[in-house]
Formats: structure tokens, sequence, C-alpha cells
């Protein structure tokens, strides 16, 4: 085996390491240098394992910031109406979703009552339905609360009849379409006719499409109809309409005390997007008639258009929750409920929401900025 492969085998002499001159000195700078090196180690290390601990909350709290911004929120609607389009039509016009609100509508034209059971249930966080019952459901001991009132009062449905009936008398024996048996549209229908000295028969027939086909077709000799499909009814059928007179008690958007005490800049955030969808309603009908047309299947472009002029003054500005028939709407539930005598507002209403979106002159600005 030659010497050089040896080389790296057999450990070196004593000769081969040069001699030390100072050697105490030597090795304590040796040492001196090391430990140094060895502090600044440690030293990055714990300022690696800081960062890295404190950036662990730091990215939960983002992630948690992002779901946050992104909230899945679900709304259903008693009645496929312009009136209860806000949740829809912010939604399509991506208002709700600036505000990091994913709004969905799960349950369309369900019903009133099925509407506001829902968000009982938590079917959904949100509804469009009607002041009747919501005052059922709170009298029931049930948690469900009135945040806006979308429109004023006005004659938004009619007991449309067959061309030969003039005369809301001449339906005694008769059968009338309804939605349901207890629905604010339906209730009020029954009492329109009844208050004419008529006695018939009720129908529920669940959605206004269905009352319109009927009717149509001579299953029904009238019906509980909408605004949206009166004038419709009158052109191709030469039907007569009788305004249902809804006692005071307007079409309303809801959710729950929970909800509100569990998150409410949610919510707030939620009727934020409510307001700007009513002043994009009352200021964009560039965006608004195409979108109703969609809502509510309307082809014809002219009568969409005279729709949405219809319903623009009717929209509020400031939808804060009111009840002009409160009194009416006691007297109505009275003989089932006896407690609903003293049924005040504030046990159906919260109205802080519109109250703070007003006073901070939230509402104020949207209408500001208006194009001339």
């Amino acid at each position: 085996m030659s010497q050089s492969s040896n080389q790296h085998r057999v450990p070196p002499s004593p000769r081969d390491i040069p001699a030390a001159s100072k050697p105490a000195e030597e090795d304590s700078l040796c040492y001196r240098a090391n430990s140094e090196d060895a502090m600044k180690l440690l030293r990055r290390e714990f300022l690696h394992f800081v960062a890295g601990a404190a950036a662990v909350p730091a990215t939960a709290f983002r992630l948690a910031w992002a779901q946050e911004a992104h909230q899945r929120v679900r709304v259903a609607t008693g009645l496929l109406a312009t009136w209860q389009s806000t949740a829809w039509l912010g939604a399509e016009a991506g208002l709700f979703k600036k505000r990091g609100i994913d709004m969905t509508l799960p349950a369309i034209a369900v019903g009133g009552p099925q509407a506001a059971a829902g968000v009982i249930r938590g079917d959904w966080e949100f509804a469009h339905t009607g002041t009747l019952p919501v005052a059922e459901e709170v009298l029931k001991g049930r948690d469900i609360v009135i945040l806006a009132t979308p429109t004023s009062e006005f004659s938004n449905s009619f007991v449309m009849t067959r061309k030969e009936i003039t005369q809301l008398t001449q339906l005694t024996g008769k059968k009338v379409g309804v939605l349901t048996e207890t629905g604010q549209t339906s209730v009020a229908a029954r009492i329109t006719v009844e208050k004419a000295g008529a006695t018939a028969t009720y129908v529920p027939l669940i959605k206004f499409d269905r009352i319109y086909a009927a009717l149509a077709a001579g299953e029904i000799d009238a019906g509980a109809l909408p605004i949206d499909l009166r004038f419709t009814g009158q052109a191709r059928y030469g039907w007569n309409a009788f305004p249902i007179h809804e006692f005071g008690t307007p079409s309303i958007f809801a959710s729950t005390r929970k909800l509100i005490a569990s998150n409410r800049e949610l919510v707030m955030n939620v009727m934020k997007g409510f307001v700007e969808t009513i002043h994009l309603f009352k200021t964009r009908p560039d965006i608004v008639v195409p979108l109703l047309q969609r809502y509510l299947k309307i082809d014809d472009r002219k009568a969409a258009e005279d729709l949405y002029a219809f319903h623009v003054p009717v929209f509020q500005k400031v939808p804060r929750p009111s009840f002009p028939g409160m009194q009416t709407l006691r007297e109505l539930l009275a003989p089932k409920n006896p407690a609903a005598a003293s049924l005040k507002e504030s046990d159906i209403a919260d109205t802080s929401f519109i109250d703070e979106l007003q006073r901070n002159g939230f509402i104020d600005r949207l209408y500001a900025t208006d194009r001339k």
C-alpha cells in the first residue's frame, strides 16, 4: 500500500502540528470566539422561534377574519313579489358581496308562515315575510324579530275575479284561491271578501303563479294576486280587481334576537346592504328593471318598467319598522291568543339598526351621491 494512500488513515504525527506560542492566551481567545458564535446562533434561533410563535395567532386571526369576511347568509321569501325582492336584488347586484356576505336565497315564495318558521328553526338567517306571521310566532314565545319594513303600506295585492263577477258579494259559495290558510295576504283576502258580505271557500295553492293558472283555467272563481299579476290578468282575461286591505301591517324583513346577540356586526352589514339595495331600486332603473324581469319572469320590458315605476315611491328611504295597523293586528290575534291585546311594537321589532344607519348619516350619504 502506498504512502499517499495511508495518509488518510494514519493520524498526523506531532511534527505535522505547528507548535503553539502563548498557548494560554490563544486558547482563551478561541474559547471566547466559539462562545460568541454559539451565542449568536442561539440568539438567531430564539428570535426565529419567537417570530414563529407570534405568527401562529396572527395566521389564525387572518384565517378567522377571512372566514368572517365571507360569511354565508341564507334568506327566504314568503312571496314572489316586487316588495319582497330586496334581498334577491341586492345579492344579484353584488351589494352584499362587497360587504363580505355570500347571500343565497334557498327558499323563494314558500309562504309567509313557512318563511317565518324557517328563521326560527335556523333553516335560514333572514326572511321577507309578513307582520302577521311574526306576531303569531312571538306570541308563542318563539324567537323572530322584525328589522325593517322596506315599503310603506300600499295596495299590493288584489282579489282578482272572473270577468262575469263584478262585485265581491257575488263570491258567496264560490272558490277563492289563496296562498295558505294563515298567511298575511290570505287572511287579508278573506277579511276583504267577508267585509263585502260574501262567504266563500278558500283554496290554498301555495304560489301566486298557481293561483293565476287556476283562475285562467276556470278551476277557481277568484284569487288573491299581487299587483305584479294584476295588470297581466286584466289585459289578457278581463279580470276584475278589488284591493286587499292588509290592516296596516306591511311586508317586513326579519331575523332572530339570538343572531343579533351573537353577531351584531353581521346583522348590521346585512342591513347596510339592504338599505343600499333600496337606494339602488329607487335610483337605477337601468340595473333594476332587467333584474326584476328575471326575478318575476316578465318577458315584456314595458310591463316590467311600469311595475318598477309603480314601486319606486313606495320603497322607503328609511325602512324603519312601523305598524300603523298595530291595534287592528291585536284585535285580529286576540280571539286565539288573549296575550295579543297587550302586544307592543317593541315585542316584534328591533329598530336599532335602521336608527343607527340614519343617525350616523349612512343613509343620507347614499342619496347625496345620486347621479344628477
